[in-house]
């Protein structure tokens, strides 16, 4: 279960609200049985708080804060450190800037992308993630899950656990499900967080300071998982890359406005714009053909162990490489008899081209590396006429009158 900030500021009085969802998450009748009262019992709710403790701590100022877990009965309390949206879009921008730069060292890549801290938030986000879906799954304890606001964060880690937990959202039709519900039901802005529509310094365009890529660090980690164990899901690394594409394209209204009632009520948008997950599921290309739905159901959780799932994040290049200055995927020759898959076909629509590296990265790799090179080739050719034309209009070099009685003797 998923929620904002739970306690009320730094005073000794509870808000009731809180008291009475835990209660029916610990399957207790009376409010006697959730306080303690000086008894020890087992874990009854495990509660996740996803800020580093000192911002909760910091919070209770605001008047939120934390749980204190001497008033409820059998429950435990862990922070997970995660960053909050200022963190997120200050990393977000240093391992864009890292991609970016045609000046970036290539001996010490592997650092500055460490140094950008983007690895790091994933890695948080997933170990809370697979945390989350252990307690349920193993310890059949009760997860609340909740930050400061509740649609950031708190709609990242359950989602992802749902991943781990329910083979029916590593589905086409269940991950769009997973999407719908806990990040547009639980209100997570994303007009707000991603300034759709909005120019910097445009009047009435919004606070710049809320913008963060919240939602395309939950598809990277979804792309972890799917790098990691490709056959337990039906999409691949293909279906990820263009939604995170159209996170941004405001093409679809589905992932646009920041609340329900904005989309439904006030902006009409679902009558009004195309689905973006009929179009996903529309191209063929997106699909994993290795995916088995009838063996993925029957084996259930994905829980694979912890420090593997870590120590193999890895960038997401075919993300934030693709439009970058320098070569970042491998160039390997292909075979000859297969035709060059990387243009993805939609069957209502032109082709669109996709620079990933599953399902044919090595004849994407080859094809791109060739297109650099004509591109170079064009480049030196032009610089080259112009320095010709130079030449003619120039007027040729006057002799000196030494170089003429040198030609005399």
């Amino acid at each position: 279960v998923g929620g904002g900030s739970m306690s009320v500021g730094g005073g000794s009085s509870r808000n009731r609200a809180p008291v009475e969802l835990l209660r029916m998450l610990c399957g207790r009748n009376n409010e006697s049985d959730l306080i303690m009262e000086g008894s020890n019992g087992g874990c009854m709710l495990k509660i996740m708080d996803m800020r580093p403790k000192s911002a909760a701590m910091g919070n209770r100022t605001q008047g939120y804060g934390y749980e204190n877990t001497n008033n409820y009965r059998g429950s435990t309390i862990n922070f997970y450190g995660i960053g909050n949206i200022h963190a997120v879009r200050d990393a977000y921008q240093k391992v864009n800037a890292l991609c970016l730069n045609p000046n970036t060292s290539d001996f010490q890549w592997g650092q500055l992308v460490e140094n950008t801290n983007w690895p790091s938030m994933i890695r948080l986000i997933l170990s809370a993630s697979w945390q989350t879906a252990f307690h349920v799954h193993y310890n059949r304890l009760p997860v609340l899950v909740h930050c400061s606001h509740g649609w950031d964060r708190t709609s990242q880690v359950p989602a992802l656990a749902q991943l781990f937990l329910d083979p029916h959202y590593r589905t086409l039709e269940g991950f769009s499900t997973l999407v719908e519900k806990d990040f547009l039901s639980f209100g997570h802005p994303f007009h707000t967080r991603c300034g759709h529509g909005e120019g910097k310094n445009e009047q009435g365009g919004g606070d710049e300071g809320q913008l963060s890529p919240i939602f395309l660090q939950f598809l990277d980690c979804v792309f972890q998982l799917v790098n990691q164990f490709p056959d337990y899901f039906e999409f691949n690394a293909k279906y990820l890359l263009l939604l995170s594409e159209h996170v941004y394209s405001c093409r679809f209204g589905t992932l646009l406005c920041d609340s329900e009632r904005e989309r439904e009520v006030v902006a009409g948008i679902r009558q009004r714009t195309f689905c973006m997950w009929e179009y996903l599921a529309a191209i063929p290309e997106l699909v994993n053909p290795a995916f088995d739905k009838a063996a993925s159901a029957k084996g259930g959780v994905l829980m694979m162990p912890l420090p593997m799932l870590l120590r193999n994040v890895t960038l997401w290049t075919d993300r934030y490489c693709m439009y970058g200055a320098k070569a970042t995927m491998p160039c390997i020759t292909p075979s000859l008899n297969r035709p060059c898959p990387y243009v993805v076909r939609c069957p209502t629509e032109q082709p669109l081209a996709l620079h990933t590296m599953k399902n044919g990265a090595v004849e994407l790799a080859l094809q791109r590396a060739l297109d650099d090179v004509e591109m170079w080739k064009e480049t030196a050719l032009t610089a080259l006429g112009e320095v010709k034309d130079l030449k003619k209009d120039q007027p040729p070099p006057k002799k000196n009158e030494d170089d003429d009685c040198d030609d005399a003797s």
